[in-house]
């Protein structure tokens, strides 16, 4: 015979766990969407914007960082860490066009490899800044963009990724050739 009552506190857990993971993705997804608008506002080199959008992404991770952050279940939600990573990528690469140190994020919990990700991610943000940049022939900031992602690489060549990690350390090396092709680009064509 079942015993009625465990079986009933099991059922329950699992519900207030599934209404818990509700609400986390709903959440997650607007803070990870926030967080894109932030980079696409840096891309346009709409500063003020681009915080707005990340203090919003903030807010809704350190509240989740606040309620379900002592779950280990819930913490490793995908939808969760996909926005901590989102987060981490637009921060740092509003650290990066403010030419400010690429820092820890204090504000809620960050796992390893959510800030990896986010670091390997940044490097495509910056390539990007580069293209929009030599457009508009501001060399000396496309060579310092180009410091920026071989001082990550580098960063990222000390360690030995694997799984997921792996492939987005293997699009940040693409994304240093892709650096590399930008200068290389404006030194045949004598742009300045």
């Amino acid at each position: 015979m079942l015993n009625n009552e465990f079986w009933k506190t099991v059922f329950e857990k699992q519900k207030d766990f599934d209404a818990s993971r509700f609400l986390i993705i709903k959440e997650s997804s607007d803070a990870l969407q926030a967080s894109k608008q932030a980079i696409f506002s840096i891309q346009r080199e709409n500063e003020n914007e681009a915080q707005e959008k990340l203090e919003s992404a903030r807010k809704v991770l350190k509240s989740l960082d606040e309620r379900y952050g002592d779950n280990f279940r819930l913490r490793m939600e995908g939808s969760w860490k996909a926005a901590v990573e989102e987060f981490v990528e637009a921060k740092l690469f509003l650290d990066f066009y403010l030419e400010r140190d690429l820092d820890e994020i204090k504000d809620f919990n960050i796992e390893a490899d959510e800030y990896i990700g986010g670091l390997s991610d940044t490097t495509g943000e910056i390539i990007r800044m580069m293209v929009i940049w030599t457009t508009k022939k501001e060399i000396e900031k496309v060579k310092k963009a180009n410091e920026a992602v071989h001082n990550i690489i580098h960063e990222l060549m000390q360690y030995n990724f694997i799984g997921y990690l792996r492939t987005k350390f293997d699009q940040s090396k693409n994304n240093l050739r892709k650096a590399e092709e930008i200068l290389y680009d404006i030194s045949i064509r004598n742009i300045s």
